[in-house]
């Protein structure tokens, strides 16, 4: 396979954890949102990050673009260490990476209009004609799905569909390579998902855009993606390129994960369905990440973490039962 556009290698963010008087006395211990979590994403891909919330989805893509530092681990990215660049170092490559945000207006700014917020990331790179600027804005607001009026108008003016394609657009201003898109559609209705959904992939072959969405709805994340990597508890558990991946899950997780898409025609017969709640990962979590939900989990399981191996040919799964099938 080609050389991966992104290489993520070890990454490590752990969170302090403080007793009953907060920042007073130091941490009691440290929460670890992302664990070791290698993955690689090649050019013109759409590489899905599924898992419960408090899974590490978002951390991982944060970290990718650099608004969130690892404590450990490597991002390489046109032959550079995205986590060992300074600030300034970094700043030419933003215009290659990209993020639309889960709840875009809280990331707009209410006192701008429309115009001022998308010409603001063309004037940070460089480009100084305002009217070349106002051009490539109403072109990108068309590309998008948006009027030309739409300019003048203030974030708050527009509908919560009206919302997410002035963040895709935020983020297309400036031509990126790739786009992280953190649950884009999660808040929104399914009519204006599918709308929002398929924008993304005809704008993904205009565009040559390469994108790494983070969900946790499968069927999202299967009607857009080429391959699917499911984390939990800040590790990558499985990962196998889409169909592969809905024909032949291995992971107990991602079976459990395929048990609570609804189904209306299995309706009134009951589905195993996974219980307990999402531990939380501190310093002296031992064993596979699985092991206090998993039916099958044993001795071996609770002592020592599976290493993520390749089963067939990009089918990789960490997971000591599976691996003896």
């Amino acid at each position: 396979m080609n050389t991966p556009m992104v290489e993520v290698k070890g990454l490590r963010k752990r969170y302090p954890i403080y007793g009953p008087l907060g920042k007073l006395f130091p941490p009691k211990t440290h929460m670890n949102a992302v664990s070791g979590l290698s993955l690689q994403i090649y050019e013109g891909e759409t590489y899905g990050l599924v898992g419960e919330s408090g899974c590490g989805k978002t951390t991982t893509g944060r970290s990718i673009l650099g608004l969130t530092k690892p404590e450990e681990g490597e991002i390489w990215y046109q032959g550079k260490d995205l986590v060992r660049l300074s600030e300034k170092e970094f700043r030419p490559l933003r215009r290659d990476i990209q993020m639309v945000f889960q709840d875009p207006l809280s990331s707009l700014s209410p006192w701008q209009r429309i115009g001022t917020i998308l010409e603001e990331p063309l004037i940070v790179q460089g480009e100084q004609d305002a009217e070349k600027r106002r051009d490539m804005v109403l072109s990108i607001l068309e590309k998008v799905g948006l009027s030309p009026e739409h300019y003048f108008r203030f974030p708050h003016e527009l509908s919560g569909g009206q919302v997410q394609r002035l963040g895709i657009a935020r983020a297309l201003i400036i031509k990126p390579k790739l786009i992280v898109c953190d649950e884009p559609v999660s808040a929104l209705d399914v009519s204006i998902q599918a709308q929002i959904l398929n924008m993304l992939t005809e704008l993904q072959k205009e565009m040559g855009l390469t994108l790494l969405f983070i969900s946790h709805d499968m069927g999202v994340v299967r009607y857009l993606s080429d391959r699917i990597g499911v984390m939990y508890l800040g590790s990558l558990v499985e990962e196998a390129p889409t169909e592969e991946l809905f024909a032949n899950p291995m992971h107990p997780y991602t079976k459990a994960l395929f048990a609570s898409i609804p189904d209306i025609s299995k309706k009134g017969k009951s589905r195993e369905m996974l219980k307990g709640e999402l531990p939380v990962r501190t310093d002296e979590f031992h064993g596979c990440v699985f092991h206090t939900r998993c039916p099958s989990a044993d001795e071996c399981c609770c002592r020592e973490e599976p290493v993520l191996r390749e089963v067939s040919p990009g089918h990789r799964v960490a997971c000591y039962k599976a691996m003896e099938q």
